[in-house]
C-alpha cells in the first residue's frame, strides 16, 4: 500500500500531467490527415516506380529483341560485302528507338555509332529514380565477317517519360490534397466548434461562472452534449445556491441560538439579581414591619384596645408576604442546583410540588448516572422540567405524573409525561411557557417533543447533547 506522502505525491503528479495543456482536437485530426496524405504519396510513389520499372524493362527486352533480329537479318546479307555498304545503309536507317547501334571492323577501329536521341533531347531523368527503374544492361553483340554489331538497350528516354508521368501526378495529387487539406480544415473548424464551445463553458464554470448556458448546438451529438452541459450547470448553480441558502439559514440558526443563550442567560442574571434584591432589601423590610407591629401589640396603651387588631393584623400581612417571597426566590433562581447537582434540584422540586398538590401523584427516575453538566445547560434542563411540572399542575387535569431522566452517548434525555388532557394543555392563547421549552432546548442545539403519552396525556422528550462540566 502507497503511504500517505506517497499518495499525496502521486496525485500532484496527475494534477500537473492533467494541467498540462495538449494538441486541440482540431490539430489531431489535421495531422492525421497530413500522415495518411504522406502515407498515401509513399504508396504512390512506390507503386509507380515498380511500374515504371516494369514497363521499362519490358520495353527493352522487346525493343532489344527485336532490334537484334532485324539487323541480325540485314548483316547476314552485307557479310559477303565491303563494310561500307552496312555503314551506308545504319546511316540510312538511323537511330533504332531504344538502342544503340554501334559497328566495329574486324581490327577493333570503331566503324558507326547510331545518333543520339532527339527525343526530349538534353533533359535526364535524377539519378537516384533512374537507380530506381534502370533494368539490368542488354547488350547484344551481331558477329558479321571480322566485324562486330552491338547493340545495347538504351532505357534513358523510357526512364525519363517514366519521372515525367510520377511528376505530373505527383504534382496533381498535391494540388488535390492540398485542396483537400483545406477543405478538412474548414470543415472540421466547423465540427469541432460546438466543442470548443462547450470547452469555453466548461472554463467559465471552473473559474466561478456558474451562470453560463450554451446556445443550442448544430448536430445531433454536439447538441445532445450541449444540451447536458446546461442541465449539468443547472444543477451546479442550484447546488451552490442550496448550499449558500443552506450555510446562510444555519447561520442565522447559530446566530439565533447564541441570542436566545445570551437572553435567557440575561433573564436568569435579572432573576439572580431580583431575588437577592427581594431577600435583602424587601426580606429586611418584611422583618422591620412585623418587629414594629410587635412592638405596637406590646405597649399598655395599645393592648386590649382597637390598634391591638390592627397591629395583629400587621404582623400577620407582613409574614405572609414574607413566607410568598422565599416561596417564588428558588423560583426566581433555583439555588438547589448550586450545591445538589441537577438530579437533586428536581427531586426537591417534585416533593415541593407535591406538598402543594397533594392530588398528583409526581413519580422521578433516573436512568443511569447524569453527569456534571455546564452550568447554563443544566439550569435550562431545570427551567424545562419546571415548566412542565407547572403546565401539568396549572392546566393538564392530570392525577399523575412521571419524569425520566437518562444520559447516553454526550446527550441528556428528559421525558415528563401525564394521564391528563392531553395536547390541548398547551394549545391555549397566550401560552408562552412551551415556547420557552423549545427556545431553551433549541439554544443548546437540542430539540422538545410533543407527543401523546402512554396513559393518555401529554408527553414531553427533550434531547439535550451534552457538554460535561470540568469542574467538579
Amino acid at each position: 500500500m502507497m503511504n500517505p506522502a506517497e499518495t499525496r505525491a502521486t496525485t500532484s503528479v496527475d494534477s500537473a500531467t492533467a494541467s498540462r495543456p495538449g494538441m486541440s482536437l482540431r490539430l489531431k485530426i489535421n495531422l492525421i490527415f497530413l500522415a495518411l496524405t504522406v502515407l498515401i504519396f509513399l504508396i504512390l510513389i512506390r507503386v509507380e516506380v515498380t511500374s515504371t520499372r516494369d514497363s521499362v524493362r519490358e520495353e527493352m527486352e522487346a525493343s532489344s529483341r527485336i532490334s537484334a533480329q532485324l539487323l541480325a537479318r540485314v548483316a547476314s546479307s552485307y557479310a559477303s560485302r565491303d563494310l561500307t555498304e552496312l555503314i551506308a545503309f545504319l546511316q540510312a536507317t538511323g537511330r533504332v528507338r531504344a538502342n544503340d547501334i554501334v559497328l566495329y571492323d574486324k581490327a577493333g577501329v570503331l566503324r558507326y555509332q547510331s545518333p543520339p536521341s532527339t527525343y526530349k533531347a538534353g533533359r535526364d531523368a535524377p539519378q537516384w529514380y533512374a537507380s530506381l527503374v534502370s533494368p539490368p544492361e542488354m547488350k547484344r553483340v551481331i558477329e558479321i565477317g571480322d566485324a562486330r554489331l552491338v547493340i545495347v538497350a538504351n532505357p534513358t528516354r523510357a526512364i525519363l517519360d517514366g519521372w515525367d508521368n510520377l511528376r505530373n501526378i505527383l504534382f496533381s495529387q498535391l494540388i488535390l490534397f492540398v485542396l483537400a487539406d483545406i477543405a478538412l480544415f474548414w470543415l472540421v473548424g466547423l465540427w469541432v466548434a460546438p466543442l470548443e464551445k462547450i470547452e469555453r463553458g466548461l472554463s467559465e464554470i471552473e473559474r466561478g461562472g456558474h451562470q453560463v448556458r450554451l446556445p443550442p448546438l448544430p448536430g445531433k451529438e454536439a447538441g445532445q452534449m450541449g444540451r447536458t452541459f446546461n442541465r449539468m450547470a443547472q444543477a451546479v448553480e442550484d447546488n451552490i445556491l442550496v448550499r449558500q441558502a443552506s450555510a446562510e439559514a444555519q447561520a442565522r440558526l447559530e446566530a439565533q441560538r447564541e441570542f436566545t443563550k445570551q437572553l435567557h442567560a440575561r433573564i436568569e442574571e435579572e432573576r439572580a439579581a431580583l431575588a437577592l434584591e427581594l431577600h435583602d432589601e424587601l426580606g429586611q423590610s418584611l422583618t422591620a414591619i412585623r418587629s414594629i407591629a410587635k412592638s405596637m401589640m406590646q405597649r399598655p396603651d395599645v393592648a386590649g384596645g382597637p390598634l391591638e387588631q390592627h397591629a395583629k393584623m400587621l404582623f400577620d400581612t407582613a409574614g405572609m408576604t414574607s413566607d410568598a417571597m422565599h416561596r417564588m426566590i428558588p423560583r426566581l433562581r433555583p439555588i438547589k442546583l448550586e450545591g445538589m447537582g441537577l438530579v437533586d434540584a428536581v427531586r426537591d422540586l417534585l416533593t415541593e410540588t407535591q406538598h402543594n398538590n397533594p392530588d398528583i401523584r409526581f413519580d422521578l427516575k433516573v436512568a443511569g448516572t447524569v453527569p456534571a453538566l455546564e452550568e447554563t445547560l443544566e439550569l435550562s434542563a431545570y427551567r424545562i422540567i419546571q415548566e412542565a411540572v407547572t403546565n401539568i399542575v396549572s392546566h393538564a387535569g392530570a392525577t399523575a405524573a412521571h419524569i425520566r431522566m437518562s444520559s447516553s452517548e454526550g446527550q441528556l434525555t428528559l421525558a415528563i409525561a401525564d394521564n391528563g388532557r392531553g395536547a390541548s394543555s398547551v394549545k391555549r392563547e397566550g401560552h408562552y411557557g412551551v415556547r420557552g421549552m423549545q427556545e431553551r432546548a433549541e439554544s443548546h442545539g437540542g430539540q422538545i417533543v410533543f407527543q401523546t403519552a402512554a396513559e393518555g396525556g401529554l408527553e414531553v422528550v427533550v434531547s439535550l447533547p451534552i457538554k460535561e462540566s470540568h469542574s467538579s
